[in-house]
């Protein structure tokens, strides 16, 4: 007997997985532990990652590319320049992806600051799994059909034929 809930919950873990596996993220913070767990996370659910530690070497990689990210994973605070300063850049190299700003603490004209630049989510560290994955969803949504239309043919080849 096929047990139809078990195959559909094995469909829609292969499609958030096929999802989650489309978008591309990019952490800046210059906390190494922080930066090397977003990383990790984010790439063990199947996100595509890239890093850096300072403001201006993350708008160097974005300059060459602007729409090379999906999300942006932002600290308030990088050796360099603040969260603001580098939100004011994005938006001024046009880089139209989600923004997420993670901080110890923001006061209220700090929160207000980043929602105006465009921040989708702020994110009071330390962070967790929970809070990464809820920073993903509305990208997730929002991610363009192209990427949605990804040949998936590697996932139904490893679900047996009456799942398919």
């Amino acid at each position: 007997m096929v047990d139809r809930q078990a195959i559909s919950h094995v469909k829609a873990r292969r499609d958030l997985h096929r999802r989650i596996s489309s978008q591309r993220v990019f952490c800046i913070d210059s906390n190494p532990y922080f930066r090397d767990f977003v990383c990790w996370f984010l790439s063990d659910v199947g996100c595509e990652v890239a890093a850096a530690a300072t403001g201006g070497e993350a708008l160097s990689l974005i300059r060459q590319k602007p729409s090379g990210y999906d999300l942006l994973v932002v600290a308030d605070w990088l050796p360099d320049m603040d969260g603001v300063e580098l939100l004011q850049t994005l938006r001024s190299i046009h880089y139209a992806g989600r923004i997420a700003v993670t901080a110890p603490q923001l006061s209220p004209e700090q929160r207000s600051t980043y929602e105006s630049l465009g921040a989708s989510s702020i994110l009071i560290t330390p962070v967790g799994y929970c809070e990464l994955m809820r920073i993903l969803e509305p990208v997730i949504a929002t991610s363009s059909a192209s990427r949605d239309q990804r040949d998936d043919s590697a996932y139904g080849q490893a679900l047996p034929s009456f799942a398919r």
